[in-house]
């Protein structure tokens, strides 16, 4: 679906809206879709695993932390990737660390065997958050340029054209022309915030939606550890 097409949508919303090709409110109602996405993306990222895309980043030998890539709203999963084969395949999921600093010392057995400060391929992360300062903290220090795929929620980009690609499923169109249709009728003393639930309300439907797409049987019970109590 092309933003011409939502901005079609746009119009049943609103009848006096002018966003015909060049036309007055053309500029403004592509700017409002953007703001309508980046709602839409906001409550998305507080849904695990909803919308989940995938690409890579590469570490920097002997050093210990990685910027955050760039988009990333929600991380999933961090997968170390073996480049020597084709195609590329991820090898082992690396494990989450809830505390910083010091986490070698306060390592249990065995992992305080296994794991040592020796530089090598990362098996665990620490990560700071999606913001310009985020970081990715790894352990061991890599020891080469190795290659982690993240999964994770990956912002889409603005809209610039009406001949653009609506980059969410066409589900969604109807809720974000809705709310990018308010955006426009919004007056200088009209509250934001009623706005912001209500949008809220309409892109948590559609998003809602999205998550049906795969409704298979429940599955059986898997245990990742074993207990012996």
């Amino acid at each position: 679906m092309t933003i011409a097409t939502m901005l079609g949508f746009m119009t049943v919303f609103d009848n006096e809206l002018q966003i015909e090709a060049d036309a007055v409110d053309e500029a403004r109602a592509i700017r409002a879709l953007n703001i309508v996405q980046k709602w839409f993306e906001a409550i998305a990222a507080g849904e695990s695993e909803m919308l989940q895309r995938y690409s890579t980043l590469t570490t920097t030998a002997n050093t210990e932390v990685s910027s955050w890539p760039s988009g990333l709203l929600r991380l999933d999963s961090l997968w170390y990737v073996d480049t020597t084969q084709t195609p590329n395949l991820p090898q082992w999921q690396l494990e989450p660390m809830y505390e910083t600093g010091g986490h070698r010392p306060s390592m249990s057995w065995p992992e305080s065997v296994v794991l040592s400060n020796t530089p090598g391929k990362p098996r665990r992360y620490y990560a700071t958050g999606p913001h310009t300062a985020g970081r990715l903290f790894w352990e061991p220090v890599p020891d080469d340029a190795w290659t982690i795929r993240y999964y994770g929620l990956i912002a889409e980009s603005d809209y610039t054209v009406r001949t653009g690609t609506f980059a969410y499923p066409d589900t969604c169109a109807p809720a974000f022309a809705q709310e990018a249709a308010k955006l426009l009728r919004i007056g200088r003393d009209d509250s934001i915030n009623d706005l912001q639930r209500q949008a809220t309300v309409s892109l948590g439907a559609a998003l809602k939606a999205c998550r049906s797409w795969w409704n298979d049987d429940v599955g059986a019970r898997h245990y990742a550890e074993a207990h012996d109590t």
